[in-house]
């Protein structure tokens, strides 16, 4: 359910990405309205992030999942049934909340629920409920699209997020986590202070976040205006770096629980990430093969990288949610200004190229960020 509920958080966000170019037909609207609405979405769950930290610490990981279900559900439907651009943007606005919730609440899940010498594998797997949402959107969504309209897709993932509550009651695993429950490790108060890795992680995640919300947003586009793919051929691009990244994430949740740093681990990813960057700018107007390439480096690593942040805000223990927050509102910040952004460079400037090599220096940045540092031990059983 961890994953699930992760993957459901974030379902109508990709579903809207892979069918932008029939969006953007359909509704009329620039690749800056396109941003625009990607923005909202992130926009929301970033400054809901603080206090989404703090309810999930009040509430306890298992209801707050259940509330990241009810929403994502909701808004799904919602999006399905309204016409028009300002009702989709409406829609993406409340998903947001949806966004600003899913990992809070998996992770308070985790700290509470989850032995420690577990913690890494199950953050990778419920952090590959993202990648899953990535790829099953990637790959189902234009056939959907094609064959029903793009508004049947929300459909289907309202009704997976409204089975999904059903599902979560009958799980007992995390059922631990009422709000009377210490999580394991020693108790801390609101007040107290987190150390600084957890900012270097939320200045690491913003960095990275602006990464994935300005040119992973457009990825799809780009392979079809630059490359030349077919519009189902650019879908299976944005898939498969979700793919590739669902092994990825969970691999290193295991080596995480193994005793690897996740400072260590979120420099090798930042490191390849520049490089995943610099290989997509080449595609254009490289050979096709490239591109594949370059996707797949990045579901190595951009796709990757979120499993050693959130396993960095479980193992704050009683301030698992208050962290998460931390790297919530980092994350979604980066994924907010940078989808307008990078609309607008293209449009203004008719090429991808300033975007994708802007995102090497940024991926470059947030190595940078994380160094310097030690990060907070392991809480231990």
């Amino acid at each position: 359910m961890l994953l699930i509920t992760m993957a459901m958080s974030t379902a109508s966000f990709f579903a809207i990405v892979v069918v932008a170019s029939e969006i953007q037909n359909e509704l009329g609207i620039s690749r800056f309205q396109l941003g625009v609405l990607g923005a909202v979405n992130t926009g929301v769950g970033g400054f809901f992030g603080v206090k989404a930290g703090q309810i999930c610490d009040q509430l306890g990981g298992r209801r707050a999942m259940g509330l990241v279900l009810i929403i994502s559900g909701t808004t799904s439907a919602f999006m399905a049934v309204l016409p028009g651009y300002l009702m989709l943007l409406l829609g993406m606005t409340l998903a947001g909340f949806a966004q600003g919730l899913g990992n809070p609440a998996t992770n308070k899940a985790i700290a509470t629920g989850i032995a420690a010498h577990r913690r890494g594998l199950m953050t990778g797997l419920k952090q590959s409920g993202v990648q899953l949402a990535v790829f099953a959107t990637g790959f189902a969504m234009p056939a959907i699209s094609a064959a029903f309209g793009w508004r049947t897709g929300l459909w289907i993932a309202a009704g997976i997020s409204f089975a999904a509550i059903v599902g979560l009651g009958a799980i007992t695993e995390l059922a631990v986590d009422d709000v009377s429950d210490q999580p394991i490790g020693a108790a801390t108060s609101a007040s107290t202070r987190l150390p600084p890795f957890v900012y270097q992680v939320g200045i690491y995640g913003f960095l990275l976040g602006s990464i994935g919300g300005g040119v992973g947003r457009f990825t799809p586009l780009f392979a079809e205006e630059a490359v030349g793919f077919s519009p189902a051929a650019a879908g299976v691009v944005f898939g498969l770096a979700g793919l590739v990244a669902i092994p990825s994430r969970v691999a290193s949740g295991v080596l995480l629980d193994r005793g690897v740093s996740p400072q260590r681990t979120l420099v090798i990813l930042g490191v390849g990430t520049t490089v995943a960057m610099v290989l997509t700018w080449l595609a254009d107007p490289g050979p096709g093969a490239v591109l594949w390439i370059a996707t797949i480096l990045s579901g190595l690593t951009l796709g990757t990288w979120n499993t050693a942040a959130n396993l960095a805000m479980v193992r704050q223990g009683a301030d698992a949610g208050r962290a998460s927050g931390v790297l919530v509102v980092g994350f979604m910040l980066g994924l907010t200004i940078a989808g307008p952004i990078v609309g607008w460079s293209i449009d203004s400037s008719g090429s991808y190229t300033p975007a994708f090599l802007g995102s090497a220096v940024i991926a470059a940045l947030a190595v940078a960020a994380v160094i310097g540092d030690r990060e907070t031990p392991a809480v231990s059983d």
